[in-house]
Parts: structure tokens; C-alpha cells; sequence
């Protein structure tokens, strides 16, 4: 899911007050009174000062920047030649913006939003690595071809290209302030693909709990149709969903501005289907549960209770549902709330594949087999080490891939 820092909002709100300088002052026609006035300007803290007759003293609200009063005025004098005021130390002109200013506020807030940043971007390094050697291994070896695997592949893919992708854009927004003012149209297309790469991502979960469900509930259902259907749900129906999404927003001009980094209702257009999505996953779930106590009708009652909602938490992550706690965020973002919100948030999102690959290939235990088995193989050929790989070639490995024991609790 989308989420943005403070610092986000005042970038989109800086590129927001320079279009509105633009066409509301910088392109208007000098007054024609006679009278002698400072010319139009922006300045670097995006305040836009009108045209001011010369000798007086323009004013104009402070900026939206942690640490800053909204409420006090910034100040711009315009001198009797009809120039602007020029600091005598720096020789530029400058706009009095000391009582906007509240330093100590202003590094606080400056602080936390970077040690949120930083956080967030190392987990989704964290995650996109750890997700990388997932893949290696599934590919890498034979005896995981099968249909879950396939399954597996597949969503680990969409969880790289969401860590790639987010972290690129997050990095533009927010190390790249020339680029998120001027607003180029591959940071659009960038911010676009990106949210292509999130739905892909929750097709993905649905489709994992589609395939269980599938599998579970008719053991006759053919897996390649199961397969073939996942492939167009999770990646053919976000690209209707995508194009839909950016051709809605690129036609609104209010919206061409930060990258689009700023939040925006028309998101729905692709999350809606994501929170659909995840609510038929709830009702897989709590399905999969009912089937998982009738077959465990045989042991004791407190015993297959807790071997069902065992076998169900381990599902939660993999299809996602942990999400659905984050689809509404606290309303005043000045809260102790929203700041948790923030926290939790950036913790959750990019680990999410680092999750999902933890109990999925390294603790599967058909994977760590896998391992265990061309380790020894490879101690094998070292000199002296003959006999051991006599025995290691009779080698057995058994699945024990979660979702494997989910399915075969039930069969």
C-alpha cells in the first residue's frame, strides 16, 4: 500500500504552490498605474510574492515545514528603487521568514522523518536480497517443479519487483528534490509502475489462496488450468487496472505534480480490487479452517483446535491478511496513533517478502533437505570423502513446505 512521510506531503505541496505562482502571478502583466513595483518572484522556500509597490512591505503565509508557525507571516521588503531587499552578507535577496521558524521543532521532525526513511529503505533492501536467494533456490532445483512451487515463483517475483521498484521511487521522492519539483513524465511513469508491481504483488497473495483452496476442496480440479488461471489474475488483471488508474490521473492537471507522490483517491482504482481480494482470501481462510476441524474430527477437541489454527496463522502472511489493519489511516497525523501507524507501517510493508521467504525456503524443510543434500554431495568429492558420499547418495528428503502441511492435514 501507499504510504508517505511528512516530507513527501511538503515536496507535493512545494510543487503544488509553484504551478499556482506560476499561473496565478508570474505570468500576469505588470500593473499599468504608473507607480514603480518589485517584479513577481518565487522564491526558494516557494513563496510567491506578488507584484509590491515600491517602498512597502509584502507578506505572505509560512510554508507547511516541520518546525514552522502556519499561523505567523513571512515578510519581503520591496526597496523605494523597486528591487527587492538584499541581504548585505550573502548579496542575494532575501524574504524574512524568521518568525516561521522554530528551530528545535524543526530538526526534531527532520530527524524522525529520516530515521524513517532509512529504516524503510534498508528493510526493503533487506527483503528484496533475502527474496533473491528464494528464487535462486527454487529455480535451481528440479525436485521443487511442481505446482505449488510454481505458485511460490511466482509471488516471490512480484515481491522483487515491488522492493525494486519502491525502492527506486523512494529514493527519487526523497533524495531527488529536482527531480519531484519539476515533475518529469518517467517519474510519473515510475511511480505508476511501481503501483503495478504492489497489485501484482496482492494478485499474487489471492492467487496462493486461491490455489489452496482450489486444491483442498477437489482433488480432481487440473493444476495447469488452476496455474494458467493464477497467471492472468496475477498479472494480466493489474494491467487494466494500472492504465485505468494513470490515464484518470495524468488527465487532471491538479495532479501532475510530485511524482505523484501524494495521496490520492483515484488509488482506489487499483486498491479496491486489492481489498476485495484480500476479503475472499478471509473467506478462504476461515473455509480452509472449517474443512481443517472435520477432518480432524478423530482427535481430541482442544488438540485439533490448536493444530487447525496453527496451520491457519501460517497462511495469514502469505496471503497477506495482516494488511487489512492498514487500509485505514488515523485521520490526524500529528497523533501519538498516526506516528505508530507510520512505524509499524514501514516495518511491515517491506518485510513482508522477507517473511513470506523465511517460511516459505528457509524453513521448508524439503528445501533445507535440498541444501543439506548437495552440501554433502559437494563434501563428497573433496579427497578422503568417498565413503561419505556413498551414504549420501541414499539420501532421503521429505516436504514439509507450510502450505504442504496445511494440504495434508486435510487429506
Amino acid at each position: 500500500m501507499e504510504f508517505m512521510t511528512e516530507n513527501e506531503y511538503i515536496r507535493q505541496y512545494f510543487a503544488m504552490l509553484e504551478a499556482e505562482c506560476k499561473a496565478r502571478v508570474l505570468s500576469q502583466p505588470a500593473p499599468t498605474d504608473g507607480k514603480s513595483y518589485c517584479a513577481p518572484k518565487l522564491d526558494h522556500w516557494m513563496g510567491c510574492w506578488n507584484y509590491t509597490e515600491a517602498g512597502t512591505r509584502a507578506t505572505e503565509p509560512c510554508p507547511p515545514i516541520p518546525g514552522f508557525d502556519y499561523l505567523q507571516n513571512a515578510t519581503f521588503d520591496c526597496r523605494e528603487n523597486g528591487t527587492w531587499y538584499v541581504n548585505p552578507a550573502t548579496g542575494r535577496e532575501y524574504a524574512d521568514y524568521s518568525a516561521c521558524f522554530n528551530f528545535e521543532n524543526a530538526i526534531k521532525e527532520m530527524d524522525k522523518d529520516v530515521i524513517h526513511i532509512y529504516v524503510t529503505i534498508a528493510l526493503f533492501c533487506l527483503s528484496f536480497v533475502m527474496i533473491s536467494i528464494s528464487l535462486v533456490i527454487f529455480f535451481k532445483f528440479r525436485q521443487l517443479r511442481c505446482d505449488r512451487i510454481t505458485i511460490h515463483k511466482n509471488l516471490f517475483i512480484s515481491y522483487l519487483l515491488t522492493d525494486l521498484f519502491y525502492l527506486v521511487y523512494l529514493s527519487v521522492i526523497h533524495f531527488a528534490e529536482d527531480v519531484v519539483l519539476h515533475n518529469p513524465d518517467w517519474c510519473q511513469f515510475l511511480h505508476v509502475i511501481t503501483q503495478y508491481a504492489i497489485v501484482c504483488n496482492f494478485a499474487w497473495m489471492f492467487c496462493e489462496g486461491l490455489y489452496l483452496h482450489t486444491v483442498m476442496m477437489s482433488a480432481f480440479t487440473s493444476g495447469k488450468s488452476v496455474i494458467i488461471a493464477c497467471l492472468i489474475i496475477g498479472w494480466g488483471v493489474p494491467v487494466p487496472l494500472t492504465i485505468i488508474y494513470g490515464a484518470v490521473r495524468a488527465s487532471l492537471k491538479d495532479n501532475i505534480i510530485a511524482c505523484w507522490s501524494s495521496e490520492s483517491s483515484f488509488l482506489w482504482i487499483m486498491y479496491a480490487p486489492v481489498v476485495l481480494s484480500m476479503a475472499i482470501n478471509v473467506v478462504f481462510v476461515v473455509n480452509i479452517m472449517r474443512l481443517l476441524i472435520t477432518k480432524l474430527r478423530q482427535i481430541p477437541e482442544v488438540a485439533q483446535t490448536r493444530k487447525a489454527v496453527r496451520a491457519t496463522a501460517i497462511l495469514i502472511p502469505l496471503l497477506g491478511l495482516q494488511f487489512l489493519i492498514f487500509i485505514k489511516r488515523p485521520e490526524d497525523k500529528d497523533s501519538t496513533l498516526s506516528t505508530i501507524y507510520q512505524y509499524v507501517l514501514a516495518i511491515f510493508v517491506p518485510l513482508q517478502g522477507a517473511f513470506v521467504s523465511i517460511m516459505y525456503c528457509f524453513c521448508n524443510g524439503e528445501v533445507l533437505s535440498l541444501l543439506k543434500r548437495k552440501w554433502n554431495q559437494h563434501n563428497a568429492m573433496l579427497p578422503g570423502k568417498r565413503k561419505r558420499a556413498q551414504s549420501t547418495s541414499a539420501t532421503q528428503y521429505t516436504i514439509v513446505d507450510p502450505m504442504s502441511q496445511v494440504q495434508t492435514s486435510v487429506t
